[in-house]
């Protein structure tokens, strides 16, 4: 068989599912259409391998490499995207999230299981293809296929993983891309609730300094383990506003007259107690 021909096979598959990609449907809906389309165009293929053979022992290994794998990891992807949609939970979207998120792990833990072979895949090595891609090799004893009753004369030791291993990927890519739609999501509310929320010092800076230092020297946080550069930096960032050097800043108000040297705290203190009077009136 022809490179050609197999090449042209795939852009028609591709071309038709893209056609199925375009069109909102259900999970069922979905694979109805898609598993005969691709049951179809391999059954094409393998009566065309049967008539046909290869040219070359080559050629024979680009298509079990390289062809056939293709076509049936669409076959394997569509089935693990209707079962992963199917199972998907009814929930909030944290629900949904936390199971996407294990099943990307179940996806990397089969790459860790049949490592040796998925890194043959993923390097593209070529070492092993006489014995992994050729239909009358005798596979080593490492090959464990995954076939029940591999069909005679359109299978190889390794052709069947390969096409496993391009479906998975292609479930870890939607996975992955799932997650970042939930994340954005996530960052999208989070910042949506921290604007709602976001308080402002308006006042003037050296009267959050007071209030600063009268937190720290009463130790009212962290059980009076936070320094006063912790504290400042804190309070700079929640009520955005640029505090300065915390020591720059007790200068400022050591160096006031006696009598007004904390006069923002005085402020507080006379406001309060005008509104405890004003309630007891």
């Amino acid at each position: 068989m022809e490179r050609s021909n197999a090449e042209r096979w795939l852009q028609d598959l591709e071309s038709e599912l893209a056609l199925i990609d375009d069109v909102e449907t259900t999970p069922t809906e979905r694979l109805r259409h898609s598993l005969p389309l691709i049951t179809r165009i391999i059954a094409d293929v393998k009566e065309l391998v049967s008539n046909e053979g290869f040219v070359s022992s080559e050629a024979e290994i680009h298509f079990f490499k390289e062809v056939k794998p293709k076509l049936y990891a669409r076959q394997i992807f569509e089935v693990l995207l209707y079962n992963l949609k199917m199972q998907a939970p009814v929930g909030t979207p944290e629900m949904i999230k936390a199971f996407y998120e294990d099943e990307l792990k179940q996806v990397f833990r089969l790459f860790r299981v049949e490592a040796f072979h998925y890194q043959y895949y993923r390097t593209g090595a070529c070492k092993l293809d006489q014995v992994y891609f050729l239909r009358e090799a005798k596979p080593p004893e490492l090959i464990d296929t995954e076939l029940i009753d591999p069909p005679p004369g359109f299978s190889t030791a390794m052709d069947y993983k390969f096409a496993k291993y391009m479906a998975y990927e292609w479930l870890r890519d939607y996975l992955l891309e799932q997650l970042l739609h939930y994340q954005t999501a996530e960052k999208v509310s989070r910042s949506t609730r921290e604007r709602e929320k976001q308080l402002k010092w308006t006042g003037d800076a050296i009267n959050l300094v007071e209030l600063a230092y009268g937190i720290w020297l009463t130790g009212q946080i962290n059980n009076g383990n936070a320094g006063i550069a912790e504290i400042m930096q804190w309070l700079e960032m929640h009520l955005h506003v640029n505090i300065g050097r915390p020591y720059r800043r007790w200068q400022s108000i050591a160096g006031r007259k006696r009598v007004s040297t904390v006069k923002y705290i005085d402020q507080m203190k006379a406001a309060i107690l005008k509104r405890l009077d004003d309630e007891n009136a």
